[in-house]
């Protein structure tokens, strides 16, 4: 454990988690023109949502005190009205893209998963209280997707996509997720070697890239052009896939102290700051120099070192009070 009572393994985890997410959010002015920016875009996206999801599950409670209910209001919701506000400014007045006419009902590309957090830490309880939860879960994120008007607005599509990967998270075992050995990391090894072998595939077109929309799990299957039956079993596949790589990267995580944990622990600052950088250098052109394999990877690198930046101490300090407004009220 860390001083402050917190496993090392999971923030290692967050740490890589949210450098992925920031590198696969930078790629995405790519993806028009660069085979292997769609491809490196698809993999991550195969996992490190449905990995953060499944972590924030086994870090929450099945409970409805008022503790946690503040809780959620305050580390989530008050973010989430902060930051959503901040960046629609920034679209309208910055980018020059306008007002969004659903700003008030759609959280913002990355928001949505402060809004399906919450909602799931709410819906845990209920659900702990039923059999077989994770089934009950899979159900509703298998169905969702049969409803035509599920889909971005209030996030509701994702957060039932995805809750089965909380729901799962919540479930698992300590030990079963700190306990390793070098067969398992061996098998997490090959599966990432596989996952290189599809990338690859995809980059030198001997295999088709995924419309990314099945991996956001935003909208129905009717909008994904498919019939009810190739969408749930799409959508089973997907979930599945997410999981068994979940596992990999629990299983491939260091389990000590260091300078991932560090960034693991101050890892909300580059999650809700790295949108306004990256759209930022879209609008001055900086995505019109990078081209080719060399580019792709440049771009995957500085990603990285946002990730990082972003996470500095003074950073997190000069920005706490934009995520953690609470501690204003605390002070006063």
């Amino acid at each position: 454990m860390t001083t402050a009572g917190r496993v090392p393994l999971f923030e290692n985890a967050r740490a890589v988690l949210i450098v992925l997410v920031v590198m696969g959010h930078s790629l995405e002015p790519l993806l028009a023109r660069e085979p292997l920016a769609r491809a490196l875009y698809t993999a991550l996206y195969l996992f490190h949502i449905p990995a953060f999801a499944f972590l924030s599950g086994h870090l929450s409670r099945a409970e409805w005190s008022r503790k946690s209910l503040e809780g959620i209001a305050w580390s989530l919701l008050a973010p989430l009205v902060i930051f959503q506000v901040l960046y629609v400014a920034f679209d309208a007045w910055v980018l020059g893209r306008g007002w969004s006419r659903h700003w008030l009902f759609q959280p913002y590309w990355v928001l949505w998963f402060l809004w399906s957090l919450a909602c799931w830490r709410l819906m845990l309880p209920l659900l702990r209280r039923l059999p077989m939860p994770l089934g009950v879960s899979f159900a509703i994120a298998l169905g969702a997707g049969l409803l035509p008007w599920v889909g971005y607005l209030f996030g509701l599509s994702r957060t039932l996509v995805f809750l089965p990967c909380f729901v799962a998270g919540h479930l698992a075992r300590r030990e079963w997720l700190l306990g390793v050995t070098p067969r398992r990391r061996a098998l997490a090894v090959a599966l990432f070697a596989l996952l290189g072998g599809f990338v690859w595939a995809m980059t030198t077109g001997r295999l088709a890239t995924p419309n990314p929309q099945w991996l956001y799990g935003s909208v129905s299957y009717s909008a994904l052009g498919a019939t009810a039956l190739t969408g749930v079993a799409t959508r089973l596949a997907l979930l599945c896939c997410a999981l068994v790589f979940t596992w990999a990267v629990f299983m491939l995580c260091p389990r000590n102290e260091g300078a991932l944990t560090r960034l693991g622990g101050r890892s909300l600052a580059p999650f809700l700051l790295h949108g306004f950088v990256v759209r930022s250098v879209e609008k001055l052109g900086g995505y019109s120099v990078p081209h080719g394999p060399m580019g792709v990877m440049l771009v995957l690198l500085g990603g990285g070192i946002l990730a990082v930046l972003l996470g500095h101490p003074l950073i997190v300090r000069a920005t706490r009070p934009l995520w953690e407004p609470r501690r204003l009220f605390q002070r006063t």
